[in-house]
């Protein structure tokens, strides 16, 4: 039995990684809305939440780009 292409092994790491940070970071979600309503909203807690955020969008593109066979540009390229 032949084992996958390296890439395409790092491709799945990468997108469980970032799918697994953005249920994280949707799970906090109600507490920032709440920690806003009620005006005790710690700023330097939210950018770090956005950044990882960003950081989780950029696994996703990355382990699409690893898993893909073929190099072509595409739409999200």
């Amino acid at each position: 039995m032949a084992t996958p292409h390296p890439d395409r092994t790092r491709g799945i790491i990468y997108l469980l990684a970032g799918a697994l940070l953005l249920v994280v970071q949707a799970i906090r979600f109600p507490q920032f809305y709440a920690d806003w309503a009620a005006n005790s909203l710690d700023t330097t807690r939210l950018v770090i939440s956005l950044i990882g955020i960003v950081v989780a969008m950029y696994m996703l593109r990355t382990g699409w780009r690893l898993r893909r066979n073929s190099r072509q540009n595409d739409v999200i390229d």
